[in-house]
């Protein structure tokens, strides 16, 4: 049989099958698969294709999907992987023919499937991706009024902004004009995309100095960052937040702690709460967890982490807890070399075995397998 008759019969049997089953059936069933399969689905029709591009079905997987484990983004140098299977066995090549543009690739905040790949160095460049999909995003240039030189510094951002049902990425740029004199008077400017607006809008200046890390998106209207005040004694970390609907930043307070100046502190989203990560050197991480965002008092200590043995060939490491499974095993990442699986009810661990098609060291980015386009936003 032809192609052409193939898809023919496909797209009969589809209609005929739709037309004795609701939408709201066809609808529960398609949510419930990957992405992968459903893009097959769309060559079968163009009632099919319309089904599944529809906005309200784009999000009711989206939603389903986070109820799922993650897929993997692996980066290794500059090169992108892609694990979708639930076994987390083998990766794909993630082709990106933007790569050319950007002095090296990083990945600077992911957001219900998308992720945002810059430099996070003096480029303007700016890509918004889906893994899943293949599709991808060009931002205009910025337009900073500062100029991006060698002695400069650049801290991104991106999430959703649920009040205004938007994807907006923030890009700050800070000029190092008094290196180790006075870090709070860099002279500094910010702006923030609008995937709805298509264009940049300038925020002014950051009364902080947000880190180099990319911003971590929690899950509602708020970006969050680890940030500095001050050089060395007096200097002190802070947790910052950006609230895209009042467009402000604020210190958010930190968890009343003994620990010493050895462990290391780093923010991130953790089985959806704000949580801060206390790492001591090669073998232990504290998670703190804010219960009620903005509230001090809220603030719990709900694991700690402590191998029983050091990850082999590392000499200086911190680990870094990445997201929490639904069997409540917590992914655990040991430098470029391993990955880990807690079990903090067995108090376990395993070693996740190799993933193949991908090479030996590299980063994860968990991330969930959605169809959300960076091109069903802009409404310009």
């Amino acid at each position: 049989m032809s192609s052409t008759s193939s898809a023919s019969t496909s797209s009969s049997a589809f209609t005929e099958t739709s037309a004795n089953i609701s939408s709201d059936i066809i609808s529960d069933i398609l949510t419930r698969l990957p992405v992968k399969s459903l893009t097959r689905f769309k060559s079968v029709s163009k009632s099919m294709l319309a089904f599944l591009g529809n906005p309200e079905f784009v999000k009711q997987h989206l939603k389903r999907a986070n109820l799922k484990n993650p897929n993997l983004v692996l980066k290794h140098d500059s090169k992108l992987f892609y694990v979708e299977d639930e076994e987390w066995s083998k990766a794909r090549r993630l082709p990106l023919p933007f790569s050319l543009c950007l002095e090296k690739v990083e990945i600077s905040g992911s957001c219900n499937g998308i992720v945002c790949i810059s430099d996070q160095q003096c480029n303007q460049d700016i890509f918004l991706l889906n893994p899943s999909t293949g599709v991808f995003k060009h931002l205009p240039f910025s337009g900073f009024d500062i100029a991006a030189v060698e002695n400069s510094f650049t801290t991104m951002g991106f999430g959703y902004h649920q009040a205004e049902d938007d994807y907006k990425v923030i890009r700050c740029v800070y000029i190092y004009d008094k290196p180790f004199i006075d870090i709070d008077s860099y002279e500094c400017e910010a702006r923030v995309y609008s995937l709805k607006a298509g264009e940049w809008k300038d925020i002014g200046t950051i009364p902080y100095h947000l880190g180099y890390k990319a911003a971590i998106w929690l899950g509602n209207d708020f970006l969050i960052w680890k940030a500095t005040i001050g050089l060395g004694r007096t200097g002190r970390y802070l947790i910052v937040s950006y609230d895209m609907s009042k467009e402000e930043f604020k210190e958010i307070p930190q968890p009343i702690v003994n620990y010493n100046d050895e462990l290391h502190m780093e923010v991130s989203v953790f089985d959806g709460l704000l949580s801060t990560f206390y790492l001591s050197k090669y073998d232990e991480a504290h998670i703190w967890s804010m219960k009620e965002y903005g509230v001090t008092d809220s603030w719990e200590l709900r694991f700690v982490i402590k191998l029983p043995w050091r990850v082999e060939n590392y000499n200086y490491i911190f680990l870094k807890p990445l997201t929490i499974l639904k069997n409540g095993e917590i992914l655990i990442e040991a430098g470029e070399k391993a990955r880990i699986l807690h079990d903090p009810k067995k108090d376990s661990y395993r070693i996740i075995n190799p993933i193949r098609g991908v090479p030996r060291r590299f980063l994860v980015t968990p991330i969930v397998g959605s169809l959300v386009s960076p091109f069903d936003y802009h409404q310009g």
